[in-house]
């Protein structure tokens, strides 16, 4: 597995577990202090913390003057070889986890859509189903619709009704359908973590308590009428994942308990939701800003001979005796992570032609080099350089029979490879 991909995941996945602890530790407090509406408002903590995550992080504004990129990892080490293939095991073991949670999701709401029968057009927005489980509810992404029972009109009285209609209607008009499908995506994302599946029952609870205060808000002296038509309800449905029922086994109880809380004001409670979603957009912007700073790199072209090159200290490795011996010539890329004192850090092989060559000769003479960090408002930062290496038998530019003959009777042990930039020249021993 890419190196980056891993880092981004582990960083995807602490920030989801950081967002989904103060979700599910504020929500109760939240709700009691700022009403139903607040503490929904605060899931928004989770999508704004995984964005924050897979964003760029901020870059200073600063280029690595010119430095042919440095990194490497021993990329012949055993270590090193076991540290990708448990990479590699634990991508496929993410991806298959994935792949068979959206399965899951898909089968649960496919299973309901097929209990419910045929579906019979009553205006616009509403239909009626032949089966009456789990309904009244709203779904559909692309055409958001609401279903209702077969004996509706019988079942609810014209108070009931006028209710449900009100609390089906607020969840389109809130985007709730849509909401669930990015919960659902982030379900199969995280699925390894059990928050993320105790945050998506918890979330999908305060939507419907925060639905239910909306309406109540607008009908504040029908809540007994409110609360008769969710026990009218015929339950046996569990939650479905891109669906708002009207009433669902679990979490009914909690919700008629809730219809005794004192209603919020509609400007006051307007005015706590916002505070809670500019508080969520705070935090995620403020751990997007903690990311270690991305430095970019120039592009510029290769430094002049006889100019000041970008390091102090750059020596050239030694090409090895039996690529020598059998005349072999190759390049070797590194990505090296420096710190701000200009020692490597990380040394990454980035290519290798041909593969496995002449790495371990490159990562030896890497871990000595000494480079100069790049500087921000005048201190020296961690950095990521890349230097390409090239291992010659004769350097183009050589035209001297005497210099060439000498290159020839060097000891193969004695023999450098040289830097690809030209600021790194080959260099012998003598």
């Amino acid at each position: 597995m890419n190196p980056e991909a891993w880092v981004l995941l582990s960083r995807a996945t602490l920030y989801l577990t950081a967002a989904l602890l103060v979700c599910l530790l504020l929500r109760r407090p939240l709700r009691k202090l700022s009403g139903a509406n607040a503490a929904y408002a605060i899931w928004s903590c989770v999508p704004l913390a995984l964005a924050a995550a897979l964003s760029p992080g901020p870059s200073p504004g600063v280029a690595l003057p010119g430095l042919p990129a440095l990194t490497a990892m021993p990329a012949l080490s055993s270590v090193h070889g076991q540290g990708q293939a448990w990479a590699t095991w634990l991508a496929a073991a993410w991806l298959g986890g994935a792949v068979m949670m959206a399965i899951a999701l898909w089968t649960r709401q496919r299973r309901f859509m097929r209990s419910l029968g045929p579906l019979h057009r009553l205006d616009d927005r509403l239909w009626s189903a032949a089966r009456d489980v789990g309904l009244p509810a709203s779904l559909g992404l692309w055409r958001p619709r609401i279903v209702l029972p077969a004996d509706f009109s019988e079942r609810y009285t014209a108070d009931e009704r006028a209710l449900i209609l009100a609390h089906e209607r607020m969840h389109l008009r809130r985007g709730d359908l849509h909401a669930n499908l990015l919960a659902a995506l982030m379900l199969c994302v995280g699925w390894f973590n059990p928050l993320m599946h105790l945050g998506w029952r918890a979330f999908r609870l305060d939507q419907e308590l925060a639905c239910d205060a909306a309406v109540l808000a607008q009908h504040p002296g029908k809540r007994r009428s409110y609360a008769t038509a969710m026990l009218k309800t015929q339950l046996g449905v569990g939650c479905t994942p891109l669906a708002c029922h009207w009433a669902a086994s679990h979490p009914l109880t909690q919700r008629i308990v809730a219809l005794r809380a004192s209603p919020i004001a509609a400007g006051r409670a307007r005015w706590r939701v916002a505070m809670v979603l500019l508080l969520a957009a705070g935090v995620s912007t403020a751990a997007w800003a903690l990311q270690p700073a991305r430095i970019a790199l120039a592009a510029q072209p290769a430094l002049a001979a006889g100019n000041a090159v970008d390091f102090a200290t750059m020596q050239p490795p030694r090409y090895p005796a039996a690529a020598f011996d059998r005349g072999i010539e190759g390049f070797v890329e590194l990505q090296i992570e420096i710190d701000p004192g200009g020692v490597p850090q990380h040394i990454d092989v980035v290519q290798s032609r041909p593969a496995g060559v002449f790495d371990q000769a490159v990562l030896e003479a890497a871990r000595q080099w000494r480079l100069k960090p790049a500087y921000v408002h005048g201190k020296p930062i961690a950095s990521t350089v890349r230097v390409p290496v090239k291992f010659e038998m004769d350097a183009p530019e050589q035209t001297s029979t005497d210099a060439g003959a000498a290159r020839s009777e060097a000891p193969a042990s004695n023999r450098l490879a040289g830097c690809a930039s030209a600021g790194c020249a080959m260099q012998e021993r003598p």
